[in-house]
């Protein structure tokens, strides 16, 4: 009975998605729309809101948590920083998102460090329910919606104080965007006018917003367009004055949080950390790395095999005519799908570091190809070959099998993560090692005790010469691992040991008191 009630939803009591062919008017009468929101609003719920408090905060969350603090303690909006430095390996927007979702409870908590990325995420399928419903009608954008978080990447990283599910969402914005600013000026006229103006402005404003969150956003934006453009001819709309004129709007935007930055630490600071970030991924044989050739034709099969089920479907679309059964609207969204997802698969398989996550930002594209697949056997223009389900019993099967891997995943996974590493218990034990009264210092504290210094609760600043501070008779703690211990420069003060305790990993850190004359 429950089952049979979720076909009726998937499809809204309709046999179809979209009658093969049809392009909705906009001059039609509207739909009844409450049981896509509904559907959508409950499926955005427990996908994406359910669970975001369970458990502490996990490995890099625990990084994003410490900056947002310090923006709460500073008041510095503009200079993300951590141990009291400048912070700039990732632009500020998602440290600010967190920081603004605890802002009214004095203090970052999990569930609000997780929030901003659970909004991203509800965001995300709303955009994809919009722009698809507009392409393949409102049941057809409800399936879209609904199977894109439907994947492992979406299931730990929506509900994840990271910034990756934030740059996706501006990614997927961006790309819609200008989606409709083409659907305009092939449409509307040579440049599609106003319409055309206004939706390439918000398609470069989502743009400035993912540069804001992580640097590569541009990357992933502008790989799609110029694959589109190219394929469809229309390469001389990057020259249009719409397009342009959205390029200075997101660039001053860029650029003027750039010269706020520079102001507050200087060029030689923000150049040096920003040109690291980047030439590590491409030549990391500069610093140390070497450039893992043999990964290159591993990445795209690890990238389709973390998109299963989706980009098995995906795969299908590039059969000859598959594009036939739709009409122009359906072949320009499925032209843009494939140039989003394959020119960024090859182009992100080159550069270094092949964590699927850097990848997240294409992922709707093979999710969105998934979808034209499934609504073309709902729909009945490709035949469903399976006679002991239908398209949308199956479809029905696989969304509910999902909601039932989140529930375990909340209620199993979550909690246990932190199991070994314990970081609320340590960072309790360092707090009451250290008097309330003295300030804690860090060397160079490594990635993995970011949790340690999260539950710790108070003012951490990073020390680089206890002779350079010019506090007379002060006594100051700080906490050193073992290899920093063994290397402490003779010419500092003598340090006193005051407790061994273990780090996130099981390894050792030394907490030392040092008292400057």
């Amino acid at each position: 009975m429950i089952l049979t009630r979720v076909q009726e939803i998937v499809v809204c009591e309709e046999p179809a998605p979209f009658p093969p062919g049809r392009v909705r008017d906009p001059r039609e009468p509207p739909e009844v729309r409450w049981p896509a929101w509904i559907v959508l609003t409950f499926f955005c719920l427990l996908l994406f809101l359910y669970g975001i408090g369970t458990g502490d905060l996990w490995r890099a969350e625990n990084l994003r948590a410490l900056v947002a603090r310090e923006i709460l303690r500073s008041g510095d909006w503009i200079v993300p920083r951590l141990y009291g430095e400048p912070y700039l390996t990732k632009p500020p927007v998602m440290y600010a998102a967190i920081a603004l979702a605890s802002w009214p409870f004095g203090e970052v908590r999990p569930w609000t460090a997780r929030l901003p990325s659970a909004l991203a995420a509800a965001a995300t399928v709303w955009m994809f329910y919009w722009y698809f419903a507009r392409v393949l009608g409102r049941h057809g954008g409800l399936l879209a919606a609904l199977v894109l978080p439907a994947a492992p990447m979406w299931l730990d990283k929506a509900g994840a104080a990271e910034i990756d599910m934030l740059q996706v969402a501006w990614v997927t914005g961006a790309v819609l965007c200008f989606l409709r600013a083409l659907e305009c000026a092939e449409e509307g006229g040579a440049n599609g006018g106003a319409p055309a103006r206004r939706w390439w402005l918000l398609a470069l404003l989502c743009l400035a917003g993912g540069v804001l969150t992580k640097w590569t956003a541009p990357v992933f934006f502008y790989a799609t367009a110029l694959s589109l453009l190219w394929w469809r001819g229309r390469l001389r709309l990057l020259l249009s004055r719409q397009h342009l004129l959205g390029v200075a709007l997101a660039g001053s935007i860029v650029l003027a949080w750039v010269s706020a930055v520079i102001v507050d630490v200087g060029w030689s600071t923000f150049i040096h950390t920003v040109g690291r970030e980047a030439l590590a991924r491409i030549v990391p044989q500069n610093y140390g790395r070497p450039y893992l050739w043999r990964e290159v034709p591993l990445h795209p099969l690890r990238i389709l095999a973390i998109t299963l089920p989706w980009s098995a479907f995906a795969l299908l679309t590039l059969r000859p005519g598959f594009a036939a059964r739709f009409d122009e609207r359906g072949r320009r969204l499925l032209q843009a799908l494939h140039c989003w997802a394959w020119p960024n698969l090859i182009l992100w398989s080159f550069v270094a570091e092949h964590a699927p996550r850097h990848s997240f930002p294409f992922f709707p594209a093979i999710a969105g190809l998934a979808a034209l697949v499934w609504a073309a056997w709902v729909g009945g223009s490709v035949p469903w070959r399976w006679s002991r389900a239908t398209p949308t019993g199956a479809l029905a099967v696989m969304l509910i099998s999902w909601l039932v891997v989140k529930v375990v995943f909340v209620q199993c996974v979550m909690p246990s993560r932190n199991d070994a590493r314990q970081p609320r218990a340590r960072g309790a034990q360092l707090a009451a090692l250290v008097p309330p009264d003295k300030q804690l210092y860090v060397l160079g504290l490594k990635d993995k005790d970011e949790g340690i210094i999260f539950h710790y609760g108070r003012p951490v600043l990073r020390l680089h010469d206890p002779q350079n501070l010019a506090l007379p008779q002060a006594t100051l703690y700080c906490l050193l691992d073992e290899y920093e211990w063994k290397e402490w420069p003779a010419s500092w003060p003598a340090a006193e040991i005051v407790s061994r305790l273990a780090d996130e990993l099981g390894s050792t850190l030394v907490l030392v008191r040092l008292t400057i004359d």
